[in-house]
């Protein structure tokens, strides 16, 4: 793998916050933080049994740029969030990121999904470009248009 995927811990808060720039908070309403955002996705997912939910810090040379919060129920990945560094936008780090998590899916989800999914709030065009670069393609917008729906299948 390119990068270094390790398990976010509540000491890495303050550093993934300071990448919550005003513009980042807008396109993905993470406002409430990081971690009561990750918080928020353990205590959901009791609703989903057998639901295997992971958030990683991505890393280079020692270095974490990255935060992604995914997981994995039915044969179904699902990729919550991902937040890039403000010094490390712009240069196609996030498709790289989920190429890699696609690639990689086995060791990084314990499991091959049969697809990947994302939502992605409709005005959020450097994610939709990630996702796309990525081998994503829009699938669908939700009813009341707040979001749209990326999918990669994997057959």
């Amino acid at each position: 793998m390119e990068f270094t995927w390790t398990d976010y811990r509540k000491e890495n808060a303050v550093m993934v916050d300071a990448w919550l720039d005003e513009n980042t908070v807008s396109m993905t309403g993470l406002d409430m933080g990081w971690d009561d955002y990750w918080n928020a996705v353990q205590a959901d997912a009791v609703n989903f049994p057998g639901c295997k939910d992971f958030c990683k810090l991505v890393s280079e040379n020692g270095v974490p740029f990255a935060v992604i919060c995914y997981g994995c129920h039915e044969g179904i990945a699902t990729i919550s969030e991902i937040v890039v560094a403000p010094l490390h936008r712009g240069k196609g780090i996030g498709t790289r990121i989920l190429r890699e998590l696609v690639s990689h899916a086995d060791e990084l989800l314990g499991e091959q999904p049969d697809r990947f999914c994302a939502v992605i709030y409709p005005e959020n065009l450097p994610s939709q470009r990630a996702f796309l670069n990525a081998g994503f393609a829009f699938d669908s917008a939700h009813e009341d248009g707040t979001s749209w729906n990326y999918v990669r299948r994997m057959d």
